[in-house]
């Protein structure tokens, strides 16, 4: 027989309240999940906060980065944008590159001019040479010793030179401070400008179209002819830039110079030019040994400083813990970390198991056949158990020690009601000990 009801034996059975149910009965079941993404949103927050803090400084860096001189897109005095955009303007295509590559094959185009400003030092004595008779006109912006040496031009002759000859060469800095530098010359752009008012770098040659002669200085334009091709060293470079393009005759002479074919090609070499190394090849020389030594050195030490382990040594341990001290260090430690749902969840596992082995359920059973035969036994609603057993979420001390009552009294009384049932089916002589289908009757002697 089974009861139907709540009768004395609910009496130790703590109800949880109502209102704490409604309340709690509306939450996720899986609490856990939702904890930890909860957390999560903080650092990732963050996270996110700080690498778009990281994105916006090197923004602002690179915005306010130090201004590249004779860029065609640099609009700061050192750059070149001015000039550009009055070329394109007057009908001519302005194409700029950064990669000899891209620079020889757009020079391909009949009429074109290669400006090269090559101020970093890019190129190496294999790719300037490259660039010799690429195009029809070539300029090039304050080339360097190493530069002119690798071209082996000879301003006297204009032809190669040959290896124990040599041509233009730097003088040193033309500053022309308030001096205006008259042209000197016939070049068509030099006497359309008159006189210029920049600065850069002076080239000596001992004949040749020589303008802006600066004295011992040098002169800051030469032009050659070299192999049926136009050659223009531009040592007064300022007159490219934004700030000093309107000064006395430079705008004249740098859109005579640019603009003499319909194509330029305004080339400024980059790193992607340089040839890749390997890291052996980027290496020094004393790094390998210095390497080597260093791993000796680690190797001495460990030996000097390190463990001997002997064998291994098995002993008793000093004492044994008992599983009440156990459980009551995982008590302590769930209480001082307010893991209050980690130690329901505890319980109610360890109340689960001991209502399924009353109930003979077997190790099988899921959560809801529990419910069902404890509902079965006790008469309770299915949706309580279960918000006892399941659903309900301790948000204080008092209430975990509410549902733990509540547990320990639902145990209780299912033990009681199963001490019920075996009792009556004792009485209707029944013999239990022999399992289900095998209970014969007895009968008086």
């Amino acid at each position: 027989m089974s009861a139907t009801g709540t009768g004395p034996a609910d009496a130790g059975l703590v109800e949880p309240r109502d209102d704490l149910n409604a309340e709690l009965s509306t939450m996720v079941m899986t609490p856990t999940v939702r904890r930890v993404v909860r957390r999560s949103l903080f650092w990732a927050g963050s996270i996110g906060g700080a690498l778009t803090l990281g994105v916006i400084i090197l923004g602002i860096g690179g915005s306010t980065g130090e201004p590249r001189p004779y860029a065609a897109d640099e609009t700061a005095p050192v750059g070149s944008r001015a000039v550009v955009e009055v070329l394109r303007d007057a009908g001519v295509e302005v194409t700029v590159v950064d990669r000899l590559g891209d620079a020889l094959e757009a020079a391909l185009l009949p009429g074109t001019t290669l400006l090269v400003a090559d101020t970093r030092a890019i190129l190496d004595a294999e790719q300037w040479p490259r660039v010799l008779n690429a195009a029809e006109h070539l300029v090039l912006v304050e080339p360097s010793q190493p530069a002119l040496d690798a071209l082996r031009i000879d301003a006297l002759t204009a032809r190669p030179l040959g290896a124990d000859e040599s041509g233009l060469a730097p003088t040193g800095l033309v500053a022309t401070e308030g001096i205006e530098l008259e042209a000197g010359c016939s070049l068509p752009a030099a006497r359309r400008a008159q006189s210029i008012l920049a600065s850069g770098t002076g080239y000596s040659t001992l004949e040749g179209a020589a303008c802006f002669d600066a004295g011992q200085d040098g002169a800051g334009l030469i032009r050659l002819t070299v192999e049926g091709d136009d050659v223009t060293v531009l040592g007064a470079a300022t007159v490219l830039q934004n700030g000093s393009i309107t000064r006395a005759g430079n705008a004249a002479l740098a859109l005579g110079l640019l603009g003499e074919h319909e194509h330029l090609v305004w080339y400024q070499p980059s790193p992607a030019d340089i040839d890749a190394l390997t890291p052996a090849e980027l290496a020094p020389d004393w790094l390998n040994p210095l390497a080597w030594l260093a791993v000796l050195v680690g190797l001495a030490a460990a030996v000097w400083r390190g463990r001997r382990f002997g064998p291994v040594v098995i002993e008793n341990l000093p004492v044994t813990v008992k599983t009440t001290e156990t459980m009551e260090g995982h008590a302590r430690l769930y209480a001082r970390e307010g893991s209050r749902l980690r130690a329901l969840d505890a319980l109610r596992v360890g109340t689960l198991r001991r209502l399924a082995e009353g109930l003979a359920l077997g190790r099988g059973a899921g959560v809801d056949d529990i419910i069902t035969a404890v509902a079965g036994i006790t008469g309770r609603d299915r949706a309580s158990l279960r918000a006892l057993l399941v659903d309900t979420l301790p948000t204080s001390d008092r209430e975990l020690v509410v549902l733990s009552d509540q547990l320990a009294a639902l145990e209780r009384l299912v033990a009681q009601r199963v001490g019920l049932d075996d009792a009556g089916l004792d009485r209707a002589g029944l013999d239990l000990s022999r399992g289900p289908g095998s209970a014969s009757p007895t009968t008086d002697a």
